[in-house]
């Protein structure tokens, strides 16, 4: 497998994405998206706890944080492993082969949208919407939910590789579907729950 893309710079992977070779491309330019959002949801999450002010849930905090560390070392593996998957793919065009370009997609669409949850759970907790760092879970809320949104699009035109009476084909398709509905709900039911004066204060 080829080096890790997480080592380099960030203009070295513009640079790639923007290139001729067939990866990286969307999936893993979205799970760095991706993974953007779930550091802003860290960010938000760290600076609340260090406010002397607050008096949420110190270990529901931490927890959150864990879990938000946890997914964003999936996105990281997801997007490594996609470009692999779709240079296997490109060389082969095995069936067999396609799986796995649609797999690890969907594993990466799973921890965008683990994500929304955690901003979800976060944006429950008070004093977490309080400030200037409201704008940034808003944000992470944005990132996650438009890369969960983009990896699960390319999945639904590497799904088209498959006869639609093959049951694989349906049974991802219905996930999709289900994903993206879940990521579009919750992102707007965790915007709602940040006031638009909330980053004056």
């Amino acid at each position: 497998m080829p080096a890790s893309i997480w080592p380099g710079t960030l203009a070295s992977f513009c640079d790639d994405v923007a290139g001729s070779n067939p990866a990286p491309a969307a999936v893993a330019a979205s799970a760095v998206t991706a993974t953007l959002g779930l550091s802003l949801l860290i960010k938000v999450l760290e600076i609340a706890g260090n406010r002397k002010s607050f008096t949420g849930d110190s270990l529901k905090l931490k927890t959150l944080i864990e879990a938000a560390r946890l997914e964003t070392e999936a996105l990281k593996k997801a997007a490594d492993h996609d470009i692999e998957a779709v240079r296997m793919y490109i060389e082969s065009r095995d069936p067999l082969v396609a799986r796995n370009a649609i797999e690890v997609p969907m594993r990466a669409a799973r921890a965008a949208v683990a994500g929304l949850d955690l901003c979800a759970e976060a944006a429950e907790i008070q004093g977490v919407t309080r400030g200037l760092p409201a704008a940034d879970l808003a944000a992470a809320v944005l990132l996650l939910s438009t890369a969960a949104r983009a990896i699960l699009l390319s999945v639904q035109f590497n799904l088209r590789q498959f006869d639609s009476a093959e049951p694989y084909r349906a049974e991802i398709a219905a996930e999709r579907q289900a994903l993206e509905d879940h990521a579009a709900r919750q992102a707007d039911a965790v915007l709602r729950l940040i006031p638009l004066d909330a980053v004056s204060g």
